[in-house]
């Protein structure tokens, strides 16, 4: 399938913000799209060619260099002004005929990972997500990493608010659509306690999920392990879009 390729600016909370789109070619009908949002190491070119191998199965790719990153402006908030820019980033998507605002999805990895539920905890747009090694309790991440407390503002006891309206385990009733959790049982960045308390979370309030653990990865994942999680994830998403048609 031809692929169209576009770079253009996300104007988003007075930031203007580098996107880049991937459209199936040719386009006879509104189409599935999947927003990947990229780690906290970063926008790297493996993001386009991931947007751009989602259009040549027939699925809009959407990736945006997050604000505070080289390419777009603003400074990094750690899962608070993104929330807002990725709300902007919907309605764009959705004022372009070519994409069926019924069928789509959103996905991350690691810091990715974390704006992505907190939007799909906020917004209802999306029909399935895909987190990927995924931050979940910032009290608990801030143990781990404590530089996080300089981006907060502060430690949990000076800012509390800070952290709670950046931990997702605690809006877990909020997620409506289907999650794939993906994780590695030995990740020292963000541990898989994170990714296992969401399932538990997820499983008390019947949402629907499936969970991934892999014993052998950790937070960079094995090229092989990469792989296979991406296919994973392009299934997943493959099903629910094939569903929502049904």
């Amino acid at each position: 399938m031809d692929i169209e390729k576009e770079f253009f600016i996300l104007d988003s909370d007075g930031l203007k913000l580098q996107a880049f789109i991937a459209i199936p070619k040719p386009a006879p009908r509104p189409m599935p799209s999947v927003q990947i949002h990229h780690a906290g190491g970063g926008h790297e070119p493996i993001y386009e060619q991931m947007a751009s191998e989602l259009a040549s199965r027939g699925i809009v790719g959407i990736t945006m260099i997050h604000r505070g990153y080289p390419g777009s402006e603003g400074k990094m908030e750690y899962g608070k002004g993104e929330i807002t820019d990725i709300g902007n980033l919907i309605k764009e998507m959705k004022a372009r005929p070519y994409i069926d605002p019924k069928r789509m999805g959103i996905m991350g990895y690691s810091r990715g990972a974390h704006n992505a539920i907190l939007s799909i905890e906020r917004y209802d747009d999306f029909i399935a997500g895909a987190l990927w090694s995924t931050p979940t309790d910032m009290i608990d991440h801030v143990e781990v990493n404590p530089w996080i407390a300089y981006m907060f503002g502060g430690a949990p006891d000076q800012v509390p608010i800070e952290y709670r309206i950046r931990s997702s385990i605690l809006s877990v009733d909020r997620v409506n659509c289907p999650l794939l959790l993906i994780h590695g049982e030995i990740d020292d960045v963000v541990p898989v306690r994170h990714t296992l308390r969401l399932s538990e979370a997820l499983e008390k309030l019947n949402k629907p999920y499936e969970l991934k653990v892999f014993p052998s990865e950790g937070h960079i994942w094995s090229m092989s392990g990469f792989t296979n999680n991406w296919r994973l994830t392009i299934e997943w998403f493959e099903r629910h879009f094939e569903q929502r048609c049904d």
